[in-house]
């Protein structure tokens, strides 16, 4: 089986005082920021990432091994 990297978040990454357990795998870190996006807006009624948010974010994405 292949191993490929993939970047991994979830929202208590981001939060970690926060009750949404949200876990996300992408290939890229641009894939990531859309889902988190669409995430945001459909499940923490945000309208848009704020720049401090969006940094927040971006520095809790890992790199991670998935079996492919």
């Amino acid at each position: 089986m292949a191993t490929k990297e993939y970047k991994q978040l979830g929202c208590l990454d981001v939060d970690p005082s926060g009750q949404c357990a949200f876990q996300i795998r992408a290939e890229t870190e641009d894939e990531v920021m859309r889902l988190v996006a669409e995430h945001g807006k459909a499940c923490h009624k945000m309208t848009s990432i704020p720049p401090d948010m969006a940094a927040k974010v971006k520095a809790a994405i890992k790199t991670v091994p998935v079996n492919v």
